[in-house]
């Protein structure tokens, strides 16, 4: 097979199929680069952000990025790859003058930093070098994902009324030697992987968006595919969030955060490609050893023409033990190859949404995730759920009764209940502000023990930036990538 984007006379061998199109290795470079740079340039403010702006000495016209990368994710690394292309050739065309700047930033924990370092410190020597050297346009930053609780100065303690749903919240400040971990929050407090999940990536988000705001940066560019972007999409929906999904697909509007108006975009320049096509473009440009589950990325399914075998059945985690994400991402990696056209229309669709028109006679955000409420869940779940008891009425009842009550459910039961009450009982529980959009309060009531959980007030993160420069073994590591303009070799 011949690759049929090569001009006629000098056609190459085809080694990626995808779209119902053949490509050689350069057209499909080609293929996704354009992809990737036709929606860094889709409307005038990327645009002017991206480009090289002239006259050269305004500072305000160079663009000031942030890349959030992850070894472990493959859309990432592709993307930055893509923007050091670019790069390279405004150097090449401008006499060694860039539009922008890129900050990329690393989020790690404490167990995965080790390698985390490793992959980066390639990374840095083998590309980022190479265009340091010659301006300095990279900058690399590492922040523990416990910073999420260490740069915050107050917490709430969450619980929920199984009653009525109502919130109650008891505040208390934080500081030296209580602050929290993701360890302590995930083994703890979340009953299963899915919120352990839903956790976590809640903390990551909030982490990258409060750096871009309080490092000033233009926009986000966050290395999502188009699959990923439908697996989210999903996701949302199923959690009972799909009101969150006009918001988080905006690229038009500046961001909010804390209710406070930030500087700067998201972007999703990937959005036009899907995960497959992602995977074959690491797999050709020799990407993967970048990546902290190398072995893991080999065995996805890209649309090479020389398919990676499937993992064995086994080897294979069984749906009962998958969280939802886990689950959506099965679903899309299982029918991309031969039905993209589903994962188009999710996207399309959800392009088209708009944010709901709110009921709330005060706007309201979330306590945890920080999205927006637009009506109460609590009035609307105490209107459609029966919560009261039945009265015990025989001895067999009563019998059963205290069984459960010495059993661990019923002994987790008592604690929540005393829990309850020890808040309603503070001054603060009757803060009626404090609220949850209708997927949190869902979590908190189901995969949360006890209905209770910890987590930093709203408005009160601040010092992210400087917080990570606080650890001498961080700041070590951040001083051997500042690679300055005059650096020798």
């Amino acid at each position: 097979m011949e690759c049929q984007r090569c001009h006629v006379s000098g056609r190459k061998p085809a080694t990626v199929n995808s779209r119902k199109e053949r490509f050689c290795d350069e057209c499909f470079i080609n293929f996704v680069s354009i992809k990737q740079r036709k929606q860094m340039m889709k409307d005038e403010f990327f645009r002017n952000l991206f480009k090289v702006v002239y006259p050269l000495d305004q500072k305000e016209s160079i663009g000031k990025i942030l890349l959030p990368l992850s070894p472990s994710d493959s859309g990432s690394l592709v993307m930055l790859d893509i923007v050091h292309d670019l790069l390279l050739e405004q150097l090449k065309q401008h006499n060694n003058h860039t539009g922008f700047t890129v900050d990329v930033l690393t989020i790690f924990t404490e167990e995965n930093f080790p390698v985390v370092r490793e992959r980066m410190e390639s990374l840095v020597k083998e590309k980022m070098l190479e265009l340091n050297k010659t301006s300095n346009i990279y900058k690399v930053h590492f922040i523990n994902i416990n910073e999420f609780f260490n740069s915050t100065s107050e917490v709430s303690s969450l619980i929920i009324d199984d009653g009525n749903f109502e919130i109650f919240t008891k505040s208390r400040s934080v500081g030296g030697g209580n602050r929290l971990t993701l360890d302590e929050i995930s083994g703890e407090y979340c009953l299963n992987n899915s919120s352990r999940t839903d956790l976590t990536s809640i903390m990551k988000v909030q982490l990258i968006k409060h750096f871009a705001y309080e490092n000033g940066n233009n926009a986000i560019m966050w290395g999502h595919s188009m699959t990923k972007l439908s697996e989210v999409i999903i996701s949302l929906v199923v959690k009972g969030k799909g009101s969150q999904i006009a918001t988080f697909l905006d690229t038009e509007s500046f961001d909010n955060l804390d209710d406070k108006p930030c500087n700067y975009k998201n972007l999703y320049p990937m959005k036009d490609l899907l995960s497959v096509e992602i995977e074959s473009f690491l797999q050709i440009k020799n990407l993967a050893k970048y990546l902290i589950n190398a072995e893991e990325t080999n065995s996805k399914p890209s649309c090479s023409v020389t398919k990676n075998p499937s993992p064995s059945l086994d080897k294979q985690k069984l749906v009962k033990n998958m969280t939802i994400n886990e689950i959506t991402n099965k679903y899309f990696q299982d029918i991309q190859n031969d039905y993209s056209n589903i994962i188009s229309t999710v996207l399309r669709t959800a392009d088209k949404l708009t944010e709901p028109i709110s009921n709330m006679i005060k706007p309201s955000k979330c306590q945890i995730c920080q999205s927006k409420i637009y009506s109460n869940p609590s009035d609307w779940l105490d209107r459609i759920t029966v919560t009261s008891p039945y009265p015990i009425e025989t001895n067999e009842e009563e019998y059963l009764f205290k069984q459960w009550q010495d059993s661990k459910l019923g002994q987790s039961h008592t604690h929540y209940m005393q829990l309850l009450g020890e808040i309603k009982n503070d001054n603060d529980g009757s803060n009626k502000d404090d609220k949850l959009c209708y997927g949190c309060l869902i979590l908190l009531n189901t995969s949360i023990k006890d209905k209770n959980l910890i987590w930093p007030k709203v408005n009160t993160m601040n010092g992210l930036v400087n917080s990570t420069n606080n650890d001498r073994e961080l700041s070590q590591i951040l001083e051997q990538f500042e690679i300055n303009s005059d650096l020798e070799e």
